[in-house]
């Protein structure tokens, strides 16, 4: 069961990110696939926001408040953010400008210390980047992935500590990653240890309070391809974003009719 907040939840996405994949009128998925779906289904109220998919950080958490300041003028909310998600969600909780609108910070799979696959990227794709730029399209967010801005902008980027914040890392076996990251799953395994096939443990979990790792590979964190047969079983996503959502309910932030519903998440 998952517990429901008094304030509003919004999920951040990530790099590449979108809000709805259509085929004609047809929306064929979102972003969080279900995940919005099955939070709205508890009572939550939920944003899950379309930002500049490729853009920098900067840029990206701006869009990001506007989209709250539209959704819900002027309350405070929970923010979730994953992958790049979670460094737009930082910025912005860094903000005076925001400081007691921002409730608490989650984020899942972010690299706060970077990837050194987003490193390699740039070596190979600088063309496409310089051709990007001449057509003026932002495309900061791959440089801003990259493990020397991210370490930057760790130390730099600081949250109000009366905000409470928390991280949470995908860590699953070789044989729960899908087959798309394999490859690089091993790579980073090599290069940086544990992690999700983008995101190494250490990247993720540089940030706020550790939570409990989720067995769960990149994109099946936003609930993306379930196993394929002969696959390992993994846990439910939506699973994982319920104990999320009670772990924020048990530091006091449920919903007045639903405060017993779960207790904080332990480490």
């Amino acid at each position: 069961m998952i517990a429901r907040l008094r304030a509003p939840i919004v999920l951040a996405h990530g790099l590449l990110g979108f809000q709805r994949l259509r085929v004609g009128h047809v929306t064929v998925s979102t972003y969080f696939r279900g995940i919005q779906e099955q939070l709205l289904g508890a009572g939550n109220r939920v944003l899950a926001p379309q930002v500049p998919p490729i853009a920098g950080v900067e840029l990206r958490a701006r869009h990001l408040g506007m989209k709250i300041d539209a959704a819900f003028p002027g309350e405070a909310v929970h923010l979730v953010g994953h992958s790049m998600g979670g460094l737009d969600a930082r910025l912005l909780a860094s903000d005076p400008a925001w400081h007691g609108r921002i409730l608490s910070v989650t984020t899942i799979g972010t690299p706060h210390l970077g990837s050194s696959l987003a490193e390699f990227a740039k070596l190979r794709v600088g063309r496409v980047y310089r051709l990007l730029e001449a057509f003026h399209i932002d495309h900061r967010g791959f440089l801003d992935v990259t493990p020397r801005a991210s370490r930057a902008f760790n130390a730099r980027v600081t949250v109000p500590a009366s905000v409470p914040c928390f991280s949470i890392a995908g860590r699953p076996s070789e044989q729960e990653v899908y087959w798309p990251l394999r490859r690089l799953h091993a790579v980073l395994s090599e290069l940086e240890g544990p992690n999700d096939g983008l995101v190494s443990v250490d990247s993720a979990l540089a940030f706020g309070t550790a939570l409990p790792d989720w067995p769960l590979d990149h994109l099946r964190q936003m609930n993306w391809f379930p196993p394929q047969r002969g696959e390992m079983p993994a846990t439910q996503p939506v699973e994982l974003y319920a104990a999320l959502v009670g772990n924020l309910a048990g530091l006091g932030f449920a919903a007045d009719d639903d405060c017993d519903h779960s207790l904080p998440m332990s480490a």
